[in-house]
């Protein structure tokens, strides 16, 4: 089951890391200009780049030499490829010639840490509201940390614009209770019936519906700082119960290269000096050198 788990919430991961890395290099035309046109009949309100959906993307090999493809699609599939090359969702790194063909780690563990995390219950004490902070505010080294969204709400991520505290646990919660209301049915519930793939009929608990997906440094880096790592911390309400958490950090295959032209295209922004320093490296060693100082003496 935590295997399941873990490969249900890797491919989201993976997803969003593919559409956000794309949609970045297309808005930066980095593999080129395109037409500007839209498709005859294409949705108006969505995305205009090949590929951009939660719908398995076809990998095709290297990047380049086909001078007359669409730019959104070529970033589209170099995105593709480094989700599939540089993200560790558990499984074999692909084959076919990149630069993470045959990296795979030799111990044969990933790099991806799927945390149980039990965070205590407070007593006493706190802010004017009631909390404690009780893990600090910090940044993940990863691409995305995937959050299922736990029975006790505690998970806050730092608004920069409106500068304050977001709880997207209590969101989550609150958009159950209107879609149930909607619907006609008890908001006031903490389950529901669902039928499995087995075609049982299983009661589940309301959170188990929610995901919390958080952009990491890995991502911010490798969209040239347009989504910066999410801020968060954990806190806890006094005489609360204790939270439960199982957070997915999806790192990067430790032994894979850093191909910047491969997966980013040309770089010609404020973020290019940034990318060519990493470009090459093994991502273990851009994991390390994102760390605090203190942690690396």
């Amino acid at each position: 089951a935590m295997k399941n788990a873990f490969d249900v919430v890797a491919r989201a991961g993976k997803d969003v890391t593919r559409i956000a890395v794309a949609a970045v290099s297309d808005d930066f035309m980095t593999f080129g200009e395109g037409g500007g046109e839209e498709e005859e009949g294409a949705p108006a309100d969505l995305p205009f780049i090949s590929g951009l959906t939660f719908e398995e993307a076809a990998v095709s090999g290297m990047i380049g030499g086909d001078e007359g493809g669409d730019p959104a699609a070529v970033a589209s599939e170099a995105a593709a490829l480094l989700a599939e090359e540089l993200v560790d969702d558990g499984g074999a790194a692909p084959e076919g010639g990149g630069p993470s063909s045959g990296a795979a780690d030799e111990s044969g563990l990933s790099m991806s840490p799927h945390r149980m995390c039990r965070y205590a219950a407070v007593g006493g004490g706190g802010n004017a509201g009631g909390m404690s902070e009780i893990f600090g505010a910090h940044t993940d080294t990863s691409f995305i940390t995937c959050v299922p969204v736990a029975a006790v709400s505690g998970l806050e991520v730092y608004d920069e614009d409106a500068e304050r505290w977001y709880r997207p646990e209590l969101a989550a919660r609150r958009f159950w209770e209107r879609e149930r209301a909607e619907n006609s049915q008890d908001f006031e519930s903490f389950a529901e019936t669902v039928t499995n793939g087995d075609g049982r009929e299983v009661e589940m608990p309301w959170h188990c519906r929610y995901m919390v997906l958080m952009p990491g440094e890995l991502l911010q880096l490798t969209t040239r700082n347009e989504i910066p790592a999410a801020v968060h911390r954990v806190v806890a309400v006094t005489d609360g119960e204790p939270r439960i958490s199982a957070p997915v950090l999806l790192r990067a295959r430790n032994h894979a290269k850093f191909d910047a032209a491969r997966y980013l295209g040309t770089e010609t922004d404020v973020a290019a000096v940034l990318l060519d320093e990493c470009d090459g490296m093994r991502m273990e060693d851009i994991h390390d050198a994102m760390q605090p100082s203190s942690f690396r003496d």
